[in-house]
């Protein structure tokens, strides 16, 4: 069974995917020819989720019935293996230890949490005033730091069984639609996935977010963003039975089954 999360739309007097995403899985789940039911809480659904189902609904929901079986399915932004492709130097630190110290929030440095992954979306803080919306004094969860980057363009990458399926541009808007001005290195993109492949513990599908940086010499140079797990992952213009295929492959594999949808 495939779970879809709904809600009710005033205008159109129905109720449609909860999400733009949700709809795009919905839609590849449909293509493959999966058997589907609506909901609208996921107190509604929690005890009837059996192992063979997948829910489409945000992180914190999906990361709710991974606890209910007891799985283990936190994966690093920065695997081993990758980090030699990062471009900049990464470490942790504690949400109220920048908060509490001018030098650190006053350095620029890029902050993203660690295990609460949308705590609050990963940004560049620079000033007191970009520490609104992530987290208070009673709420100190780890982060991951990396120095600022400047980012010309951002690609997410999408991985199947190892194989890179697709590649598709974001973040155009944030750069006044210049983005396009700039390719990747193709062959730096593929020693990353070859990269990928020697990591034991990979999953079966995930995103490779790739961008193109300028470094302090004015060149442009290829890099690894960070990956994302696929039960989490946006769309971004992806087909959406490829997109079905993603979230299908990793809820496999983390609940050590078949993916009846691999063909």
């Amino acid at each position: 069974m495939i779970w879809v999360k709904t809600r009710y739309d005033n205008g159109l007097k129905m109720n449609i995917p909860h999400s733009e995403n949700i709809a795009h899985a919905m839609y590849g789940f449909r293509q493959l020819g999966a058997e589907m039911q609506a909901y609208e809480s996921i107190d509604e659904i929690y005890d009837k989720v059996g192992r063979e189902d997948i829910v489409l609904d945000y992180i914190d929901q999906c990361q709710c019935i991974f606890d209910k079986f007891g799985l283990s399915y936190k994966l690093p932004n920065y695997p081993d293996c990758l980090k030699e492709y990062l471009g900049r130097k990464t470490w942790t630190d504690t949400i109220n230890s920048i908060a509490s110290d001018e030098k650190k929030w006053s350095a620029g440095w890029f902050v993203k949490p660690m295990n609460r992954e949308k705590a609050f979306t990963g940004k560049v803080i620079a000033s007191i005033a970009d520490l609104v919306g992530c987290g208070n004094c009673h709420e100190n969860y780890e982060v991951i730091c990396s120095e600022k980057l400047d980012i010309l363009a951002e690609w997410r990458g999408f991985i199947l069984y190892d194989k890179l399926i697709d590649i598709r541009p974001y973040g155009l808007l944030l750069r006044d639609n210049e983005a396009w001005h700039y390719s990747y290195d193709a062959d730096t993109v593929e020693s990353m996935v070859d990269a990928f492949r020697k990591w034991e513990d990979r999953p079966a599908s995930c995103s490779m977010d790739i961008g193109v940086i300028r470094d302090s010499h004015g060149n442009k140079k290829t890099i690894l963003i960070e990956m994302n797990d696929s039960y989490a992952l946006g769309n971004y213009g992806l087909p959406s039975i490829f997109y079905a295929k993603l979230i299908s492959a990793r809820w496999s594999q983390l609940f050590n089954r078949e993916d009846i949808y691999n063909f």
